[in-house]
């Protein structure tokens, strides 16, 4: 009897979709009056590679000089790197243009292979009248006892890195997590070079089986440091998802890249007198705290008021992904109807920042179909059929369906920022990002990232060609550990004192499907942050400043006995809150400015600006 009801439906639901009436069994809630996008937004054809002669320049001849070897290689993820942690940057295969600068990074190797004779002899002579030259995977190419190296081997196999006690001293690098590194597992080893240094060279950090790392040797008025491994390939191994070299996934501080990077920044700041660098927070606050929630429940979006009118009265802003779910499946019921448009647009009217959480929010996100870039809201219908099925969903439809409904809840205003739903991210999503208007994406942990800092996307997430799209890593999220007003509030507000240190980035993620312990937590850390001096912003805000940032170029005169320090500024936006890192010796004249915890902050216009600089006394 069962089966034949069954049937019989199902002969009923055939005849009434032959009938034109199908919208009677419709999983699809249509919204009165909408419909869209209109247009194609189809990926764009792939990029040529970055060259290095081509990249932008972020500085003049006080810049730090990134000295290509070989531009086959993970370039791009390390100069990528270098402009997020502020260093003023100048990328060329011209070891000639290279020794103009006062610090050289010879990358990703330094041997007979990739070094000309004459290239060899200019290093040489660039490090005995005083400059700075750092080597990765130092081989020779005649510059052996400029490194202080006795003997090299090719092929080692690395999984740890460890600084020793004086090292971390000198650079501040205190925590267990900057102390011992992490860079390959027993089933992908990092691979480096086996290094045997002369006496006079001086050990900074050892592998795992107490053999060199780093080295550090004096050389006629210069020094020369090595590194025995390829710096670009770690960065982009991590953040290119090519390895999971975590300890936590999430909660928890993983600043391995930071920790490299910002070795690199005190190396060139020891090594160029005049460095002026860039803080990485907004004002030069210590620390920059993303408040960030995910509306992927049909019970959520009444309680993300309440996270807003919170927000409200602490007097901070929060960025709400919010899934706009109108299809009924296996994972919920459909949310984001006229009533779900309306609440998304009360969101924003509290103050809350609107950006999409995708339409499915499906669990195989990162194996489904690109898609055509045509695909528009009624027709455009993925249905999720169990945690590992999904039917229907196209990567560039979960990204441009969901934008285009927000923006009619935000009233036209651009949505920026888009999480994919279980932080799924498929190779492609870097240029549908770009091919559907979004320039933020907050898809990753921190911990998968191995950093607190936005990195740039680049095609595929190959490390090949930019993508004018930032990732901000998720620091801390509500999953993990309940209650979170208890059991993760101390450690949360530690690896918001570890990252306020160097300026980190702070995304915190929490799903309002409830109040309680969560809504506590959230109100408690941002008291604490507070106390503590925090940024507290949009990710839009952030994003944007972020931008900014990113293209600001830095250039600056020493000066002379009569002559005093002048700072060029070429800023392709405006930008307000910058702050810049100063020499010691020099400071800013009197009202210019404001300083803060990291750096003399100034508001700055779009296009040129010199600044004089006063000697202090």
């Amino acid at each position: 009897m069962r089966r034949a009801l069954i049937g019989l439906l199902a002969v009923v639901a055939l005849v009434l979709a032959g009938l034109g009436v199908s919208r009677l069994i419709d999983p699809v809630v249509h919204i009165p009056g909408i419909a869209g996008p209109v247009g194609a937004t189809p990926l764009p054809a792939p990029p040529p590679a970055a060259s290095p002669d081509s990249f932008p320049a972020t500085g003049g001849r006080s810049a730090l000089a990134l000295w290509v070897t070989d531009p086959d290689s993970d370039w791009l993820s390390l100069a990528f790197g270098l402009r997020s942690i502020g260093v003023p940057l100048v990328v060329t295969t011209d070891a000639a243009r290279a020794t103009q600068h006062a610090v050289v990074l010879a990358y990703p190797r330094v041997s007979g292979r990739t070094v000309s004779a004459a290239a060899s002899v200019a290093l040489r002579q660039h490090v005995q009248a005083g400059g700075t030259l750092v080597g990765f995977e130092v081989l020779g190419a005649g510059l052996a006892d400029v490194f202080g190296l006795s003997s090299v081997q090719e092929g080692a196999e690395r999984q740890v890195l460890r600084l020793n006690a004086d090292s971390a001293q000198r650079w501040g690098l205190d925590a267990p997590q900057e102390r011992e590194i992490r860079l390959g597992s027993v089933q992908t080893p990092l691979r480096s070079v086996a290094l045997q240094a002369v006496p006079e060279a001086r050990v900074l950090a050892t592998f795992d089986d107490a053999s060199p790392a780093w080295l550090e040797h004096r050389f006629g008025q210069g020094r020369a440091y090595t590194l025995a491994f390829d710096l670009g390939a770690f960065i982009a191994g991590a953040q290119q998802g090519r390895r999971a070299l975590w300890h936590e996934y999430i909660n928890s501080y993983e600043p391995a890249v930071d920790v490299l990077l910002r070795w690199v920044k005190a190396v060139y700041r020891e090594g160029q007198p005049a460095a002026v660098t860039l803080a990485t927070v907004p004002q030069g606050r210590p620390l920059s705290v993303v408040l960030s929630h995910d509306v992927d429940f049909s019970g959520s979006m009444r309680h993300a008021l309440d996270y807003a009118r919170s927000e409200a009265r602490q007097q901070v802003r929060s960025t709400f992904f919010v899934q706009t779910k109108y299809v009924k499946d296996w994972s919920d019921e459909r949310f984001f109807d006229a009533n779900g448009l309306a609440l998304a647009s009360a969101l924003q009217a509290l103050g809350g920042e609107l950006a999409s959480h995708s339409v499915a929010h499906t669990p195989v996100f990162a194996t489904v179909p690109v898609g055509t870039g045509a695909e528009t809201y009624p027709e455009y219908a993925p249905y999720v059929l169990s945690k590992e099925k999904t039917r229907g969903a196209t990567v560039l439809g979960e990204l441009r369906v969901s934008r285009f409904l927000l923006e009619k809840a935000s009233g036209g205003k651009p949505i920026d920022s888009f999480r994919p739903g279980h932080l799924a991210y498929p190779p492609s999503l870097p240029e549908a990002l770009q091919a559907t208007g979004y320039r933020f994406s907050s898809s990753l942990s921190s911990g998968m990232a191995l950093s607190h800092l936005p990195l740039q996307l680049s095609h595929r997430r190959e490390g090949r060609a930019p993508v004018p799209v930032f990732e901000f890593p998720i620091t801390l999220e509500d999953e993990r550990v309940r209650p979170m007003d208890t059991a993760l509030l101390p450690q949360a507000i530690q690896v918001a004192e570890r990252l306020a240190r160097y300026g980190g980035l702070c995304v915190v993620l929490i799903h309002p499907n409830v109040l309680d312990d969560k809504l506590r937590f959230q109100e408690a850390f941002v008291s604490a942050m507070r106390q503590r001096g925090a940024w507290f912003g949009t990710l839009g805000e952030f994003g944007a400043w972020w931008r900014a940032r990113d293209g600001v170029q830095v250039d600056v005169t020493p000066g002379d006995a009569t002559h005093a320090p002048r700072l060029r500024l070429n800023t392709p936006q405006a930008i307000r809150g910058l702050a810049l890192q100063l020499p010691e010796r020099w400071q800013a004249p009197a009202g210019s400015g404001q300083t803060a915890p990291h750096g003399w902050v100034v508001d700055l216009p779009a296009g040129q600006t010199e600044l004089v600089l006063e000697r202090r006394p």
